[in-house]
């Protein structure tokens, strides 16, 4: 993985990530905890898909636009070889991108209870993200985009 002193040595630019990203094609069942809280309407949920994370976020497509700082629930439905996985963030950022919205999301602990911490299943993503990977995770280089076959 390239680290960021190699970045700024080659006069690149400054990188501002704190952890490398790992590209993975995954979809996520997402609940817009702000707008749930009263009512569980259609409007609280979402589709998006992930298209890379990192120890500290990760960031995904989505079919509509999420306000900053909003608190998320991403759920990643159980298959044959995982059971499902549960991770919560903040929306760090949302642009949009033609006809969807590229969504950057920040791992945080958005409920009290502590099985809603999110670093505790991080190895499973990880994990998870592998398995459907054929030739596993492939870090990418700090400012690089995803791969060519990971863009729509």
């Amino acid at each position: 993985m390239v680290t960021k002193s190699d970045i700024t040595g080659r006069g690149i630019g400054k990188e501002r990530r704190r952890f490398g990203r790992f590209a993975a094609r995954l979809p996520l069942d997402t609940v817009r905890d702000d707008l749930r809280e009263g009512c569980d309407s259609p409007a609280a949920r979402c589709r998006m898909k992930l298209r890379d994370f990192s120890l500290g976020g990760l960031r995904a497509e989505s079919p509509v636009r999420l306000k900053r700082n909003e608190r998320l629930t991403l759920r990643l439905s159980s298959s044959g070889k995982h059971p499902p996985l549960e991770l919560t963030g903040r929306v760090a950022h949302c642009r949009r991108d033609s006809d969807r919205y590229q969504v950057g999301v920040e791992f945080c602990q958005t409920r009290a209870e502590p099985t809603a911490s999110p670093w505790w299943q991080l190895p499973r993503l990880f994990s998870i993200a592998s398995q459907v990977t054929e030739e596993g995770l492939e870090p990418l280089a700090p400012g690089a985009g995803p791969p060519r076959d990971l863009r729509r």
